[in-house]
Order: structure tokens, then C-alpha cells, then sequence
């Protein structure tokens, strides 16, 4: 089951309060596609302890932001990260960062889109 996971920037439509200069770039900023990594580290660190990837579904379509990020994140940081392995563990390590990076920036979000 290949799944693309990208971290996008939303077009902001408004101006105020944004620093003079270049709008940030918008779109997909950062792209990993993953097998079966994301599914066999959901299954080591226990479905129950990350009820958000889980229920991620492989054949559809997710978006992940403000709320739904930091719930991410915070079960993330729950977990014994220290069990995964090799792309397991890289897939995850990505995905947590990502999920801090859409903490400080309301603007990011994190898509899954699946086979």
C-alpha cells in the first residue's frame, strides 16, 4: 500500500499582519512516499497509543492541520519511538517534525493520499 505523505503551504489570501516582502511559497514543500513503514510503526508503537495515523486510510485521502496536527503530535510524543527501526523510524521522525513545523505555522498542512 504506497502512500504519498507532503507537507503543503495553504495560499493565504490575506495580507494583514504578514511581514513585507515575498509571499512564502505555496503548494508541496516536502514529499516522502512510504509502503508499508507507516502502517508496520502504527503496529510497533500499538494502534491504540496513535488513534490519528490509524485511522489514516491507505486507498484515501487525509488532511492534517491545526487541531488534528498537534493531536498528531502529541501522540507521537507519547510513544516509545525508540522501537522503531530504519524507514519505520525515519517515517515517523518526518511526520513529527512536520507536525511541529504545522504548530508554529498555521498556514502548513500535512496530506496523505493513498493508492
Amino acid at each position: 500500500m504506497t502512500l504519498v505523505i507532503e507537507l503543503r503551504r495553504r495560499v493565504s489570501t490575506s495580507r494583514t499582519g504578514r511581514k513585507p516582502g515575498p509571499r512564502p511559497a505555496a503548494g508541496t514543500l516536502e514529499r516522502i512516499v512510504v509502503d508499508g513503514e507507516l502502517w508496520a510503526a502504527v503496529e510497533t508503537l500499538g494502534r491504540h497509543r496513535l488513534p490519528l495515523l490509524a485511522d489514516v486510510d491507505p486507498y484515501g485521502d487525509a488532511v492534517l492541520r491545526g487541531e488534528a496536527a498537534d493531536r498528531m503530535v502529541r501522540e507521537l510524543e507519547g510513544s516509545d519511538l525508540a522501537r522503531l527501526r530504519g524507514a519505520e523510524s525515519e517515517a515517523i521522525s518526518t511526520l513529527l517534525a512536520w507536525g511541529r513545523r504545522c504548530r508554529v505555522d498555521q498556514d502548513l498542512l500535512i496530506a496523505f493520499s493513498g493508492d
